[in-house]
């Protein structure tokens, strides 16, 4: 039984789409729960993520479940206050446990970033993670800006005791740019024993568009493409 939180640099770096590739390889393998623990900004008709995990994941058997769904699309906190709920954290965690005994793997994708707050007394995606019994999967920019959003979160879940799996660069180019391939050189060398993923996206091609590879060493670009069975090793070896 394994658990991970699925986290971001930032919002809008891919999480939805990550956690829904992730989750389509691993069911070719073992029991899968795909978790929305809390979905902002529904309010007006917009898409929910369990929307999109259900289109990337089609043909696959597998748990998709939103724990607590609020309208603003805010933080949670500030979008629990503006909506007059509060959020339990110790419900919401025991929530994502229960559908974890269930299941080999467990996938729970955050909301933003690690410290986005959850609720008024200050906890944070890093307190479900520690909570949920879950590590860390990071998903980044490949551009210019994500060194210091990478290396800010990778501190922030270090000083928290939580442990790192490894690194998703979404949306890298096939041809990479200069930007891209120093940031790709710059991780592989500071962080030799973090696996490294890119995921490039065809257009119009959903999962089978997205061109997963491993950099396995300091200087491999391109790396070697990332199978189910590569993937579910990773994960669960």
């Amino acid at each position: 039984m394994r658990t991970y939180l699925v986290t971001g640099t930032d919002t809008d770096v891919g999480k939805t789409v990550v956690s829904g590739w992730m989750a389509f390889e691993l069911a070719s393998h073992c029991s899968v729960a795909l978790i929305k623990g809390i979905q902002t900004g529904v309010a007006d008709g917009a898409q929910a993520d369990q929307t999109v995990y259900a289109k990337l994941t089609a043909g696959r058997h597998m748990t998709l479940e939103t724990l607590i769904s609020l309208p603003d699309p805010l933080a949670p906190a500030i979008a629990a206050r503006r909506a007059g709920r509060d959020i339990d954290i110790v419900e919401l965690a025991q929530n994502c446990r229960k559908l974890a005994e269930r299941h080999d793997v467990t996938l729970i994708e955050g909301s933003g970033g690690l410290l986005v707050p959850i609720d008024a007394d200050g906890h944070d995606f890093r307190h479900l993670a520690e909570m949920a019994n879950a590590s860390i999967i990071l998903v980044a920019r490949p551009g210019l800006g994500t060194l210091n959003h990478t290396l800010l979160t990778l501190e922030a879940a270090k000083a928290h005791g939580l442990s790192v799996e490894f690194i998703v660069l979404n949306g890298i180019d096939f041809v990479l740019t200069d930007v891209q391939l120093e940031n790709v050189t710059f991780l592989r060398e500071r962080f030799p024993d973090l696996p490294l993923i890119t995921l490039h996206h065809a257009p119009d091609l959903g999962i089978n568009g997205l061109h997963p590879r491993l950099m396995v060493g300091t200087n491999d670009w391109p790396g070697l493409p990332l199978s189910s069975s590569s993937l579910f090793q990773l994960l669960c070896g």
